[in-house]
């Protein structure tokens, strides 16, 4: 079943992170909402090439299989182990990793939606967790937002349009508007990771930021931050090189827009890498009155 023709009204495309609302993203954006939607019957392990259009998704989904596209839907589980994501790329996973998907997987013009689970389920859950591309979704109600980890080694990854908000914690959770855990370049060194004109704003109470780039899992490397909105507690932008691996010299951001608030703008632990950003440039605190919201410029951390 299709979804309704009934369009929205969209945020212009490329619009930066701070011209989107609540409005202009997501399904709100196409006209649609999740309790309009029918509700979707198949797995939730859905096969290669498999398009998911239109749909109420009452379960988490496990895309490993690759090729797959959800788009026009709501994913909004009404049951999950505590601390799963509500969407992964990951496959099986053993004592120490999962593995990776092998085939692109796209999620867009949707949203992903945690507020039928409880707190304390969520806290430590991530919307989206793996490797993929995400455009103009709407993601709230969870622990954490975009998580690019276990990324794998060849795909790209990007983030493009996307409202991140009302994020919730319990316990002794720290949460994350959206991270990066892992990036390496070692087997492609071509590969790229975009978070593009996003809004992301982590105000739990617990938070560790907007955006938080750590090497924990991997090396991190060609990560370009640019149009965002970066808002909420924390720090709004992170950058450390931890846990015996480094970020690379090819980290960019440019454009952004920052909150101010919390702890501030952006921080960087270099942990003897010597480097910091590549290009850090035209990133400014947010004041919507000024023209194109350029207040104070955020200075290089």
């Amino acid at each position: 079943m299709k979804p309704p023709n009934n369009p929205g009204t969209p945020a212009p495309a490329g619009a930066p992170g701070w011209k989107l609302t609540q409005a202009n993203t997501g399904l709100a954006a196409v006209g649609l909402n999740c309790d309009s939607l029918p509700v979707y019957t198949g797995p939730a392990n859905p096969g290669a090439g498999t398009v998911i259009s239109g749909k109420r998704i009452e379960q988490p989904l496990v895309l490993f299989a690759g090729n797959i596209t959800v788009e026009k839907s709501c994913i909004r589980p009404t049951r999950l182990d505590e601390a799963a994501p509500l969407v992964t790329t990951n496959g099986p996973c053993g004592s120490n990793s999962c593995q990776v998907t092998g085939a692109p997987v796209t999620i867009r013009d949707s949203n992903i939606d945690g507020s039928k689970l409880s707190a304390s389920t969520i806290a430590k859950s991530c919307a989206f967790l793996g490797v993929g591309t995400l455009q103009r979704n709407y993601i709230t109600g969870m622990g954490s937002g975009i998580c690019f980890y276990n990324t794998g080694a060849t795909l790209s990854g990007l983030a493009e349009g996307n409202y991140v908000r009302g994020l919730r914690t319990a316990g002794d959770a720290h949460n994350d508007g959206a991270t990066v855990r892992d990036f390496p370049l070692d087997r492609n060194a071509g590969r790229t990771l975009t978070f593009r004109n996003n809004r992301i704003d982590c105000s739990t109470g617990q938070d560790t930021g907007a955006l938080f780039i750590q090497t924990y899992g991997d090396d991190i490397d060609n990560v370009t931050v640019e149009g965002n909105l970066l808002e909420g507690g924390g720090y709004q932008l992170g950058l450390e090189s931890s846990h015996g691996n480094r970020y690379g010299r090819n980290m960019k951001a440019i454009n952004n827009r920052f909150s101010g608030s919390g702890w501030g703008a952006a921080y960087v632990t270099a942990n003897d890498v010597g480097y910091k950003w590549a290009v850090w440039q035209e990133n400014y605190i947010l004041d919507p009155n000024a023209p194109d919201a350029k207040g104070k410029p955020a200075g290089t951390p």
